[in-house]
C-alpha cells in the first residue's frame, strides 16, 4: 500500500504550482485540483516537502474515513 500512495502522490505533485508572494514574503505553493492542499515556507524545497507531507497525512485521514 505504501509504494501504491508514494506513487499516487507523485502523480499529483507534477500538478503543483509555485510562486513568491511579497505580501506575505514567502513562497507558496499548491496542488492544483485538490482542494485545501497549500504550503508556504521560506523555498520552494521547503515549500515542496510540506505538500507532500500535507498531501500524505490528507490522504492517509480520507482512507481512514473511508472517504478513499
Amino acid at each position: 500500500m505504501e509504494l501504491k500512495l508514494h506513487q499516487y502522490i507523485i502523480q499529483l505533485m507534477q500538478k503543483a504550482h509555485y510562486e513568491y508572494d511579497p505580501s506575505v514574503k514567502a513562497w507558496v505553493g499548491w496542488v492544483k485540483g485538490v482542494p485545501g492542499i497549500y504550503a508556504q515556507g521560506r523555498n520552494v524545497e521547503e515549500v515542496r516537502a510540506d505538500l507532500i507531507s500535507t498531501l500524505e497525512d490528507s490522504l492517509l485521514i480520507d482512507l481512514k474515513e473511508g472517504k478513499r
